[in-house]
């Protein structure tokens, strides 16, 4: 499953954009990561726009990916908005 995905960092202290970019990207290499019994991501593709991705989940569990997302970036002022793309 294909979505778009757009950390919002209007609240976030500028001084932690590499700090959000990093735990971003340790969200997706986690979820990419192939492992026995686990459903893994697809691909991951940034988008032009700044803070804009579109990551397939594949059959992962969705509810699980966004709390973990959402749990890494929230203390740090983002926040994530998703998009289901067709």
């Amino acid at each position: 499953m294909d979505l778009e995905i757009w950390l919002d960092t209007e609240e976030a202290d500028p001084a932690n954009y590499d700090l959000i970019q990093k735990r971003f990207m340790e969200w997706y290499t986690e979820g990419a990561e192939v492992r026995h019994n686990k459903m893994s991501f697809g691909k991951l593709e940034r988008l032009e726009r700044e803070n804009r991705y579109v990551v397939d989940l594949g059959y992962s569990d969705l509810l699980t990916s966004f709390r973990n997302l959402h749990a890494r970036l929230h203390r740090l002022g983002v926040k994530v908005f998703i998009h289901f793309l067709p």
